[in-house]
């Protein structure tokens, strides 16, 4: 048992609620089940700005730093520079622009006992060795993608002097801490592979909050605001980035447009999505409703979809890879359809609440459509599954508290 207490946790992150996404998502349900086990938290994160790189309204442009409260917990937001979009200059001022105002935060704030850096984007890593050698801050290294090896297989970044720099600064991130937290038994592996003993890893996957998030009967406000009454509705929530392979989903409606009862349902936002939009528009797809919906009403959102539906591209990154959007649709009691490989895949074909397909397949994946639209009693069978698969193994309370007893950390 090692001897450090739990008192006060800062999480270090560039993302936080009310912006929306899978961080977001993750991180505001984390800190929420790190107060009921009795830690004291705090947030340090960015104004919100993402993923339009402006900041939200009633947010100030000019103060350093304003403070607030989420679900009873503070948080502590810092300048940024805003931006987003495809240029690499803006992305890097974005990212840099909050790892210097963040450090300053950190370093000049109140001394937390442990820190918990959310590794996107690497930079902030900084942070968690200048508050290891300055201020004497164990920090938990939490790493839910594979980025340098993202970036590298997806060509995002041509200078192979910089791809080797960001590969020694993560592996100079991730040796120095005090743990690392990661979200996929084959992301355990990879940082096994990179000399990372297994005792320093931990395992911290993805989840849902099942108290929320759990089956309802169809929102008839929902239905209304898109026009879906009488249809069987397939939804995809979250990011639209370019490793989703989301023209898979758009080529697999077009192959469907002659169901006239079936409705694809798409929510998020990201990089993507303008061009995903303009792809449904130039296909002249009727069956394509793009719309925007907060965490709020997501257990509302799932009671109107027959399935959910979840793509990547075939890459050996994206097979390592263990999709957040999965579970919040299980915890409703939707079906996924997953067209992709990896353990997303393993976890919904084990355990019967969903179906598997070849990634980048659109006839496939309209087949699958297909064939699940015409089976209720197997759509219902699988929804039972998943709800039970996430209530007894990937609720947050489950994870979080399986996560603290691996941390092995002091009980005062």
């Amino acid at each position: 048992m090692v001897n450090i207490p739990r008192k006060r946790w800062l999480i270090l992150t560039q993302y936080y609620s009310p912006e929306i996404g899978a961080p977001q998502i993750r991180l505001r349900c984390l800190a929420n089940e790190l107060r009921e086990h009795g830690i004291d938290i705090e947030v340090l994160t960015a104004l919100p700005n993402y993923p339009k790189g402006e900041i939200f309204p009633g947010y100030p442009t000019t103060k350093f730093s304003i403070r607030e409260e989420i679900d009873g917990v503070p948080v502590r937001r810092v300048w940024i520079y805003p931006g987003s979009g495809k240029s690499p200059l803006i992305r890097l001022l974005n990212y840099l622009s909050f790892t210097l105002t963040a450090l300053i935060a950190a370093l000049f704030g109140p001394r937390p006992d442990v820190l918990f850096v959310e590794s996107q984007p690497l930079s902030l890593g900084i942070v968690g060795l200048c508050m290891k050698w300055i201020r004497g801050v164990p920090y938990i290294y939490h790493v839910p993608d594979l980025q340098v090896d993202v970036a590298r297989q997806m060509g995002f970044i041509k200078s192979e002097a910089f791809l080797r720099l960001a590969f020694y600064l993560e592996n100079l991130f991730l040796r120095k801490s005090w743990k690392v937290s990661t979200v996929t038994h084959r992301f355990i592996r990879h940082f096994e592979e990179r000399g990372l003993p297994r005792t320093q890893i931990t395992f911290l996957p993805n989840g849902a909050d099942t108290r929320f998030l759990c089956p309802k009967p169809p929102c008839p406000e929902l239905l209304d605001r898109w026009k879906l009454r009488e249809k069987t509705v397939f939804v995809y929530v979250g990011t639209h980035a370019y490793y989703h392979g989301l023209d898979t989903l758009i080529h697999a409606a077009k192959l469907l447009h002659d169901h006239k009862d079936l409705v694809f349902l798409m929510i998020g936002n990201g990089p993507e999505r303008p061009r995903i939009i303009q792809l449904a528009k130039d296909l002249k797809l009727s069956n394509v409703v793009f719309g925007q919906s907060p965490y709020e009403e997501m257990d509302r959102l799932y009671s109107i979809s027959y399935a959910s539906i979840a793509t990547l591209r075939d890459l050996e990154v994206a097979n390592q890879m263990r999709l957040s959007k999965v579970f919040p649709s299980l915890s409703c009691g939707v079906p996924v359809i997953y067209a992709g490989l990896g353990e997303a895949s393993d976890v919904i074909r084990d355990n019967h609440c969903g179906m598997t397909v070849d990634p980048e397949n659109p006839e496939k994946l309209a087949a699958a459509i297909e064939q699940l639209a015409s089976d209720r009693a197997g759509r219902d069978s699988m929804g039972k599954a998943g709800r039970h698969l996430v209530e007894a193994d990937y609720s947050w309370k489950i994870i979080v508290t399986r996560w603290i007893q691996e941390l092995g950390i002091s009980q005062h």
